[in-house]
């Protein structure tokens, strides 16, 4: 089979192209920079750089495919102007389901994220079912819209599947996305760690390569029009820590922030920011985040075969991969 991935220079996108390959499937690589030195040598993989929001450019790039992983998304926490969520996640989609129209592409996978459901109600996991009442932040809802976009095509004809993950981490080095293997680094390297208040809010720990499995299985089921959530392991910050400290041996001290004291952090990261154009580490509408409970229940797609790894195996391979 031969298939097109959008966001090949993302922890997901790279992850997803490589596995693909190993498959033994023919994949079209589009991203906008950053090339993976790791696609350098792979004869299956055609590259193609440039812009989900270029029309043209996505038109020529995605042909001759079986079908679309759109992974690419402006994923950041912050933006000066917020109108760059529509663009890349909403009229982005649109380009790359118009392309598969036009180029005979049959399916698509699109990927959003299990935060467009909104936060735990209860001791109730997240499911594809729950919606919440609003979003707090642009990213939410632009990929609800970017998936609400994508299924509209299917009265086009063409197959739209979406998987959800959750807190995906990855092994290898600690980048900007890859915020659970940045809280690790900070115990493990840093010698302490910070958790938001109390330290008992809840997050779906995915590893990588259960997500790029589930963007397989979503792939390869054989209906369309669906929804999976692509979680893992269900722990608050506290159990975090307590299981790295097990699997290391180091005994680094967790500090506790005051829901107040991150949203003050919050309100002068976004001073600074639209004062000096610093970028933010935190912002308010993702402190108030903190307050709930994200777990997640991926009881749906385990019906596809999809097994997520516990947080303990998951959190060995990142260490390892640091040695």
């Amino acid at each position: 089979m031969k298939y097109a991935v959008t966001g090949a220079n993302g922890m997901i996108g790279k992850a997803l192209v490589l596995r693909l390959v190993s498959d033994g499937h023919d994949v079209t690589a589009i991203y906008r920079s950053e090339l993976p030195v790791a696609f350098l040598d792979e004869e299956r993989i055609t590259l193609a750089t440039g812009d989900v929001r270029d029309a043209e450019f996505i038109k020529k790039a995605i042909v001759d495919v079986d079908g679309v992983f759109h992974v690419a998304a402006f994923a950041k926490p912050w933006a000066r102007d917020e109108s760059i969520y529509v663009d890349i996640n909403v009229e982005g989609t649109k380009n790359i389901c118009e392309a598969c129209i036009q180029n005979g592409v049959k399916r698509l996978i699109y990927t959003a994220s299990a935060g467009i459901h909104g936060s735990q109600i209860g001791n109730s996991l997240i499911s594809e079912n729950a919606w919440p009442a609003s979003y707090e932040t642009a990213y939410e809802k632009s990929k609800y819209d970017g998936m609400q976009c994508a299924f509209e095509y299917q009265t086009r004809g063409l197959e739209v599947n979406v998987v959800s993950p959750a807190r995906v981490y990855a092994p290898g080095p600690v980048t900007e996305s890859n915020v659970p293997a940045r809280l690790m680094d900070m115990y493990v390297n840093k010698g302490f760690a910070l958790a938001p208040t109390d330290g008992l809010g809840i997050g779906s720990y995915a590893f990588i390569d259960d997500v790029v499995h589930g963007h397989i299985l979503a792939m390869q089921f054989h209906g369309s029009g669906e929804e999976y959530l692509l979680g893992g392991e269900n722990v608050n910050y506290i159990d975090f820590f307590a299981q790295l400290s097990e699997l290391t041996g180091k005994k680094s001290p967790v500090f506790h922030v005051p829901y107040q004291l991150s949203l003050f952090i919050g309100k002068a990261n976004l001073f600074m920011a639209d004062t000096f154009n610093m970028k933010p580490t935190i912002t308010t509408p993702w402190v108030r985040r903190y307050l709930k409970n994200w777990g997640v229940s991926s009881k749906k797609i385990e019906l596809l075969g999809y097994k997520p790894r516990s947080l303990r195996e998951g959190m060995k391979l990142v260490l390892e991969s640091w040695n």
